[in-house]
């Protein structure tokens, strides 16, 4: 399928140096604090409230996720061995630099991962893994339950997997197996590899297979004067418990 990304490999490394240096200089402030590389700028990249960070490229959604998982969760606490699929790099930065931390990066074909795997026939053994990290993946995957059953089987009794997803919780999941064309997909589900939007049926799709749901909207939790400094929005974190 054609797509409209196009990636010049040659010259990539040279100008994400270029990049960041120019960055170091032009974001020089205290405007705005990401919580993932504890940098603070002047201003994020693209939006004013919730947008990329200048120096390791976080999404709100990456920070939110941190935020959470630093917590809420027994990662950074005890040994855990965490898979991480299609591993953002600012997360994976963080992720290996915590030192009782067993972790495990897989993609189907994204360079820098240990593992190539395709997330709905997973390589790994049943019950191996602590914990698993999702993010923005499932509504690339026309199987989606599989992938799901797959995330469930690798997962250990008690364990959680951290599902982020685009959702929208006033609309039931939209999606259409037929559409094909990347511009069509673009337009309608967000992104010209997205297969779907996800909507507040998500919770019932992932029950269905086996896990144990809960919707956490930790935003909430969070000062409200903090979202703008931390660049949050009110997104969710399905937490996916293997029971």
């Amino acid at each position: 399928m054609k797509t409209p990304y196009k990636y010049v490999p040659f010259i990539t490394p040279y100008y994400r140096q270029v990049r960041k240096m120019y960055r170091n200089f032009t974001y020089a402030g205290k405007g705005v604090y990401c919580p993932i590389c504890n940098n603070d700028s002047k201003s994020w990249l693209n939006q004013e409230d919730a947008g990329t960070c200048p120096y390791c490229e976080s999404q709100a959604r990456h920070r939110l996720l941190w935020l959470f998982i630093e917590k809420h969760s027994q990662i950074l606490t005890q040994k855990t061995k965490l898979l991480h699929f299609a591993p953002e790099e600012c997360l994976k930065n963080k992720f290996n630099s915590l030192p009782n931390l067993e972790y495990v990066t897989a993609d189907l074909s994204a360079p820098g991962v240990e593992v190539h795997t395709d997330i709905t026939n997973l390589v790994f053994e049943d019950n191996s893994f602590d914990a698993v990290a999702c993010c923005h993946v499932l509504e690339h995957i026309p199987n989606d339950s599989l992938a799901m059953s797959e995330l469930l089987r690798v997962l250990r009794p008690q364990s959680t997997a951290y599902i982020q997803v685009p959702y929208n919780k006033n609309k039931p999941t939209d999606e259409d197996p037929s559409i094909t064309d990347p511009l069509e997909r673009a337009r309608r589900f967000g992104q010209f590899d997205h297969v779907r939007v996800y909507g507040f049926d998500l919770k019932k799709r992932l029950e269905s297979v086996g896990f144990a749901v809960s919707e956490e909207y930790y935003a909430h939790e969070i000062d409200s004067t903090l979202w703008k400094r931390y660049g949050l929005w009110d997104d969710v974190i399905f937490c996916c418990t293997k029971v």
